[in-house]
């Protein structure tokens, strides 16, 4: 009897398909300890925080935080915002803050001046017992040509 013939050549395989583009990572966040011990200025929420990496944490849960100031004596920390409608929804959508409706009641460092804008790079009460954090993003990457 003849031989066997040989099998059929196999198709060809498809080219791979690449993999989906991922999304570019978040832009780093990072702290600056202003040089003067203090309280930072901004419309605040009080959260219970151990030491100043804790208080940053919390900052970091809102994209409206722009610094945070971290109290030695009290284990406390404050979350600042430039505007008091952003502190207020952060207090409410983001933070269990014990406050209620008490927080986000005084624009700190600009005491009877409500309309004034928080300079985060500037302490609005200087004290030895308080650190005051400012938020710093990094630059986005540049967009491709």
């Amino acid at each position: 009897p003849p031989p066997p013939s040989p099998p059929p050549p196999s198709p060809p395989m498809p080219p791979a398909t690449p993999p989906p583009p991922s999304s570019p990572p978040l832009p780093p966040i990072w702290y600056v300890k202003l040089e003067t011990d203090g309280e930072c200025q901004g419309w605040f929420i009080e959260e219970m925080g151990s030491a100043a990496g804790a208080c940053q944490e919390l900052c970091s849960r809102s994209d409206k935080c722009g610094a945070t100031s971290f109290h030695l004596t009290r284990s406390a920390c404050w979350l600042h915002f430039k505007d008091v409608e952003d502190c207020r929804a952060a207090q409410q959508l983001t933070y269990a803050s014990p406050q209620g409706d008490d927080g986000c009641d005084q624009n700190w460092g600009n005491i009877g001046c409500d309309a004034c804008v928080p300079d985060f790079s500037k302490v609005g009460y200087a004290t030895w017992s308080a650190h005051c954090y400012e938020r710093n993003f990094a630059s986005p990457p540049p967009s491709p040509p």
